[in-house]
């Protein structure tokens, strides 16, 4: 019986088409990964600024339904670039720390935001939050003496 010679480079093209294969995989893993954890801060970013929103929102309901807090200082949220306080429902100021990649610019003169009784039309205040990891901005835009607040998200 008599061997056929063969020839070296026989399923090499098999090989090629796995190593590709397994080349593109990784990368396209290395990528879903990367956008998996941008998902991950933007939805702690969204989940911080609901909750900002609603204890925003609770101050201004509350002064517009005639339940002054006159312990404490009233209602109102004190701003802080970390952190922000707020009234709870025991009438205590509580701190809400936010995650390091967050922060809170605001446009009034003095941090904290006094809900007064209803007297016709307002000053209109802005206030955002930032998350510097993804580069997101939500302003939230509201009169001390409306019921309405606004927001307005940017990629910056």
């Amino acid at each position: 019986m008599m061997k056929v010679p063969r020839n070296p480079e026989e399923g090499s093209l098999l090989v090629e088409v796995l190593l590709y294969m397994a080349i593109c995989s990784l990368i396209i893993g290395m990528v879903l990964l990367l956008n998996n954890g941008e998902q991950r801060e933007y939805y702690q970013f969204d989940r911080e600024g609901r909750i900002l929103f609603a204890h925003i929102k609770r101050m201004q309901m509350a002064t517009l339904y005639g339940n002054l807090q006159h312990v404490s200082g009233g209602n109102r949220i004190v701003l802080d670039r970390t952190r922000y306080g707020y009234i709870n429902e025991s009438s205590a100021m509580v701190y809400r720390e936010l995650p390091e990649s967050m922060h809170i610019e605001f446009t009034g003169t003095y941090p904290s935001i006094r809900f007064t009784a209803h007297k016709g039309v307002g000053k209109v205040f802005t206030v955002t939050l930032v998350d510097e990891l993804i580069r997101y901005k939500r302003t939230f835009i509201f009169a001390r003496q409306s019921g309405r607040i606004r927001w307005e998200e940017s990629k910056y």
